[in-house]
């Protein structure tokens, strides 16, 4: 598919090329912290995004020295209007402050967060949304909203239900920092790099060239699984295993295998 650039409020560009959109957060010199414009541009990107044909995998990294340094409270909270309208549902039980994150997990294509610099509050919030958290060695990480009087609210209950729960509450309960070794070991991110852009591209590009369904299909599994009880998750296995065998995507991958090539998927 050819390449193509989009860029949302001067603060987020999207470049789509081979199936796998980058998405950069592009306010370095304020650490990608997000104000209003900031805001409009990631949700105007998930949507658009949403629409797109053919984007096998997505990569969510921050231009500069950092990846998000949280939300620009000062901007924000100058703002009565806006932090009404960010904390309010329309037409579902999310709201714009937890679309913000949910929204990348609630794409089609799975996500890689590079993490570098200080990935702290909404940014953390956004990355934890991710598929995969690829992070920096040095990375700062943290959960500040505490020191302000406020909790992390953009759908943490829902992005931190497969983690560590006294971790999530030591960093949201003390506003705590934490390096991006520290977060490895403590399960917030899936692997180091000391360039973590270029694992993250690379990794998306791998998941890009398997089946679209079978990614789907696995990424749909374990989203669902926690929610069942054991005999349902046996049998969500099966009907999604059934759903993919002898399928047009099953047939081209075994036999671009068997013919020692890469596999071509239409979609």
């Amino acid at each position: 598919m050819p390449a193509i650039t989009r860029t949302f409020h001067d603060r987020l560009q999207v470049v789509l090329e081979d199936h796998v959109a980058e998405v950069t957060l592009q306010r370095a010199d304020r650490h990608n912290a997000m104000d209003a414009p900031m805001i409009d541009a990631l949700l105007e990107a998930q949507t658009w995004l949403g629409e797109q044909v053919g984007v096998r995998a997505v990569v969510l990294c921050g231009e500069g020295e950092s990846f998000c340094s949280g939300l620009d409270v000062a901007g924000i909270v100058s703002s009565p209007e806006r932090v009404g309208w960010l904390l309010t549902a329309e037409g579902s039980t999310m709201n714009p402050a937890q679309r913000l994150a949910l929204g990348w997990r609630d794409l089609s294509a799975p996500v890689v967060a590079a993490l570098h610099g200080h990935v702290f509050g909404a940014g953390l919030q956004m990355a934890l949304a991710a598929d995969i958290r690829i992070m920096h060695p040095e990375a700062n990480l943290a959960l500040p909203e505490v020191e302000w009087g406020l909790m992390s609210d953009m759908g943490m209950t829902v992005t931190s239900a497969a983690l560590r729960q006294d971790v999530i509450r030591d960093l949201m309960l003390t506003g705590r920092h934490l390096s991006g070794e520290e977060a490895v070991i403590l399960g917030l991110a899936s692997r180091l790099d000391d360039e973590p852009l270029l694992a993250a591209i690379e990794l998306a590009q791998a998941i890009a060239r398997r089946s679209p369904r079978a990614v789907s299909a696995g990424r749909r599994l374990l989203r669902e699984a926690p929610g069942l009880s054991e005999p349902q998750r046996l049998a969500r296995e099966s009907e999604l295993q059934r759903n993919l065998l002898g399928g047009p995507e099953q047939r081209e991958a075994t036999r671009a295998r068997l013919e020692g090539r890469p596999p071509r998927f239409q979609r």
